[in-house]
């Protein structure tokens, strides 16, 4: 594979990795705000732990992808965490991705209700209706999608960060006294936890994904790069937005989408911009999670995949008319808990097999 391919592979993967990480709960902000900024300053340091913990289990996941031909993505829980505790995470992560596919759909009817006015149901089911016509397409299509959008996302998603920081600076000094006054919601109650938890939820979701991405790769390195990369350019968009955050934390922890709240306030025209790649946002992750619970019980392309799609996109459509902070708040931090299982045991196998 020549140098320009090889290249071309490894930007490829590590906008996929962005997207699948770039849900509705990290384009919205709430995610962010919940996690990180609920924290104050210290929350800084809990992004940094997550930048590596997400490098390093991203490249991982890649690389087993690519190293193991799985008959099904699913079959990485039992290679991960043995027999017993892989049957169980086989078992329980269908649900969990229809959960979080119902927090996408919802995510993307608020969103589109907020900016535009538009009814969020009917937000709801074009989100929906794309994410059904895209998880049909199949995965080298949807690797070829979100490996174009999730760049671009962190990149707006970074600027519309720092301008606000630059807006509010002054106000980063006193960011501690002026949370400690708010009633702002926190997912995880431990500012030193939070980095750990903040990544076993991005894992868990892009676990099984990430590990059919990695079975299409030319070659190990890719996936090495592509992983790495990813988590640290995720991450770098997540702690702009968390610095955004608390710089005017006063305001925005009322609001239901912080960040096109933020947007907004730079002007009506990048408003307008986010609040495209908002809603872009939550697709590239809907369209994974919905593949993941297909590929659970079917083979692509088989009517079984088709029917099963059709039925959780409906399945989402319902569900996603719950509150959308209420969702993040109740499911993300159980996920985290979970993932910090997978997080344990990426790292248990790489040890084993350094050992070996």
């Amino acid at each position: 594979m020549s140098k320009y391919g090889n290249i071309k592979e490894i930007i490829k993967f590590t906008g996929t990795y962005i997207s699948v990480c770039i849900g509705s709960g990290f384009a919205t902000g709430q995610e962010i705000m919940q996690f990180f900024s609920a924290h104050g300053i210290l929350s800084i340091f809990s992004s940094l732990v997550c930048m590596i913990i997400m490098a390093y289990c991203g490249a991982s996941l890649l690389a087993i992808g690519k190293e193991n031909n799985f008959k099904s993505s699913s079959d990485i829980f039992t290679y991960l965490c043995g027999k017993w505790v892989g049957s169980f995470f086989k078992i329980f992560m269908p649900v969990f991705f229809l959960c979080s596919f119902v927090v996408m759909i919802s995510g993307a009817g608020a969103s589109i209700n907020q900016y535009y006015g538009i009814e969020k149901n009917i937000g709801a089911l074009i989100l929906a209706i794309f994410t059904l016509g895209s998880v049909l397409l199949g995965i080298n299509k949807v690797i070829d999608i979100l490996g174009n959008i999730g760049p671009i996302i962190a990149i707006v998603a970074i600027g519309v960060g720092i301008v606000t920081v630059a807006r509010n600076y002054e106000m980063l000094s006193s960011a501690n006294e002026i949370i400690s006054t708010l009633n702002v919601t926190k997912a995880v109650g431990n500012w030193w936890m939070t980095g750990i938890i903040y990544s076993g939820l991005n894992l868990i979701i892009a676990t099984p994904f990430l590990v059919g991405v990695g079975s299409t790769a030319k070659n190990k390195k890719n996936c090495i790069w592509g992983g790495i990369l990813g988590g640290v350019i995720f991450m770098i968009a997540a702690i702009s937005l968390n610095l955004g955050i608390i710089s005017d934390i006063q305001n925005v922890y009322i609001k239901e989408i912080p960040t096109l709240y933020m947007a907004d306030k730079i002007g009506s025209v990048v408003g307008v911009i986010f609040s495209f790649m908002l809603i872009a946002g939550i697709y590239t992750t809907a369209v994974p999670l919905l593949w993941s619970i297909c590929t659970n019980f079917a083979e692509e392309n088989s009517r079984k995949f088709v029917t099963i799609a059709v039925l959780c996109s409906i399945l989402g459509f319902v569900g996603g008319r719950l509150p959308f902070s209420m969702l993040v708040n109740f499911i993300y931090p159980l996920a985290g808990l979970f993932g910090v299982v997978i997080i344990i045991s990426i790292f248990i196998k790489n040890c084993i097999k350094l050992i070996r």
